[in-house]
């Protein structure tokens, strides 16, 4: 048997709960009866290759946001909208995150969330990029809108050795090359900022780049818009990275996203 890990989750009545689960398109596994009750003490689902358990004892809950949620990996997110939204309560409908995932969220009868994801555009646009596969790149680019600002992050993520017909495409989509900042300006943005709430990143100057990163996180390559004005690579509508000169020194960071902007000063 291979290692895996299945949750087990507690709820005040399995039969209705598998019955829920099973209309969102889940198959029954197995069952265990609860003579007592006159109904079932503990079930096994199945989505796909992964399952779920779901056992007697849970309690009822009116929190907005409860001790477990599911997380799906699957396809065509926005069919699954289509099917289900007028039956279930849809707590966000089809959105892309600055992650890469395209997410649906919805809540099930015990008021757990379960999320369907799959890779953006984006997420795959950045794919066809990194293996070099211009068919994935050419569909990507055909069956998304994009805005300009994306497109250059994924030319800002093209190599030497990428195709040089995967950069025309991205050039023909509307794709900007990134501005150009010399080595010396970009050493002057490295350092570690600081909210007053105490967020804070760190920014690193390494081969002719800068990236940022917060507390372990995994350092974001970023792109320069304009001479101060950086985004990261991977990361679409993560926000702008906005330093504040002054008198040849660099004093802060602007973090700026859809809901507003932070500022961190240089420590």
């Amino acid at each position: 048997m291979k290692d895996r890990v299945v949750p087990m989750i507690h709820v005040s009545d399995v039969r209705a709960t598998v019955e829920w689960y099973q209309s969102i398109g889940f198959s029954i596994v197995n069952t265990y009866g609860n003579d007592a009750a006159g109904g079932l003490s503990f079930a096994v689902l199945s989505f796909g290759e992964t399952g779920v358990m779901f056992n007697q004892g849970g309690q009822p809950s009116t929190r907005f946001r409860r001790e477990v949620d599911l997380y799906i990996y699957t396809n065509k997110v926005d069919d699954i909208y289509t099917r289900l939204k007028d039956r279930v309560e849809v707590i966000e409908k089809p959105h892309n995150t600055f992650y890469g995932m395209r997410e649906l969220i919805i809540r099930d009868l015990n008021r757990f969330w379960v999320t369907f994801g799959e890779p953006s555009s984006f997420e795959l646009l950045l794919r066809g990029v990194s293996d070099d596969n211009i068919e994935l790149v050419r569909k990507t680019l055909e069956d998304a809108d994009f805005k300009s600002e994306t497109l250059t992050a994924a030319l800002a993520a093209c190599s030497d050795k990428t195709n040089s017909d995967i950069i025309e495409l991205l050039n023909n989509a509307g794709a900007i090359p990134p501005h150009s900042v010399d080595d010396e300006t970009l050493r002057r943005y490295a350092g570690k900022y600081r909210s007053e709430q105490g967020f804070e990143i760190n920014v690193t100057f390494k081969d002719g780049k800068l990236f940022a990163a917060r507390d372990e996180q995994q350092p974001m390559s970023l792109f320069a818009m304009d001479s101060v004005s950086f985004r990261p690579i991977e990361w679409d509508d993560y926000g702008t990275f906005i330093f504040k000169v002054e008198d040849g020194k660099t004093v802060a960071c602007v973090v700026r996203h859809m809901s507003g902007e932070t500022e961190l000063k240089r420590v």
